[in-house]
């Protein structure tokens, strides 16, 4: 899949739509949208490197809600689906595994107007699901398993906001993201149906985003980049009938996104 080659065609839905004029500030709407990217996670190093990498079609829901003294909050929800290419150093490659990745936030915060620009700093709390399932035989014949990766973070942003002309606006938003907590869970009885389903907590992390959109009163399209950094997982064991076994960590790991978004907005 080419996202580069879906822009032109996105860019062409809209323009049956009446133009009517774009304000800068914040107000009452809902967004229902597209979007399409594509999703690399790498983890550990050496021998136990490896990798996931694969494009994903999803939909996309916004609210906003303005309140007075230039004061506004609302809500943002997402959920891509696609397949995905696994590799790894020591345990060979897996093509055609399922990925869902799910994702809610609240935030809020104030437009400050600058004339023909504002600036609008806001926070809040999210929450972010990757789900893989990897199960089958790897090229080496190694089985793989399922992998749930849960995040709850606080974002931190600033939203730049630019009229172009009466009818339009280009919303550029640049976003740092704290781990509050993390938790990555292996479905190892995928493997063997005596084996419990380790957990590994995750406590250090940081999630880096951009995202800028050329935005009229009915539509938008725009593009960003996610980029999650985590270190290290704490340790759990696995354990095969009810006796202890192998100590299983999350090793240090990267997830970068990149995508496209075209969203419809009602007023």
């Amino acid at each position: 899949m080419n996202i580069a080659r879906l822009l032109p065609l996105l860019a062409l839905l809209p323009f049956t739509a009446q133009a009517q004029p774009v304000s800068l500030r914040s107000v009452d709407s809902s967004e229902l949208g597209i979007e399409v990217m594509q999703l690399r996670y790498e983890a550990g190093s050496g021998s136990t490197a490896f990798e996931h990498e694969g494009n994903k079609v999803g939909l996309t829901f916004r609210f906003t809600q303005a309140l007075r003294d230039d004061w506004y909050w609302g809500g943002d929800a997402r959920q891509s689906h696609g397949n995905i290419n696994y590799s790894s150093a020591s345990r060979g490659e897996k093509g055609g595994n399922a990925d869902v990745l799910t994702e809610v936030r609240i935030t809020g915060g104030k437009d400050y107007p600058l004339g023909s620009q504002l600036l609008a700093p806001y926070f809040g709390l999210g929450f972010r699901k990757l789900s893989t399932d990897l199960k089958g035989l790897t090229s080496t014949g190694d089985e793989g398993y399922r992998r749930r990766s849960q995040y709850v973070y606080l974002p931190l942003g600033l939203t730049h906001r630019a009229q172009l002309g009466p009818e339009a606006r280009l919303s550029t938003s640049f976003e740092y993201d704290l781990l509050l907590d993390g938790r990555q869970q292996s479905f190892l009885s995928d493997t063997d149906a005596t084996s419990n389903d380790p957990v590994n907590s995750q406590r250090n992390g940081h999630g880096l985003r951009l995202s800028s959109s050329f935005e009229t009163y009915h539509w938008s399209i725009g593009f960003f980049v996610h980029y999650w950094r985590v270190g290290a997982s704490d340790e759990a064991r696995q354990s095969l009938g009810g006796v202890p076994g192998t100590v299983v960590v999350e090793p240090r790991n990267s997830t970068r996104e990149a995508g496209v978004q075209f969203r419809l907005r009602f007023h």
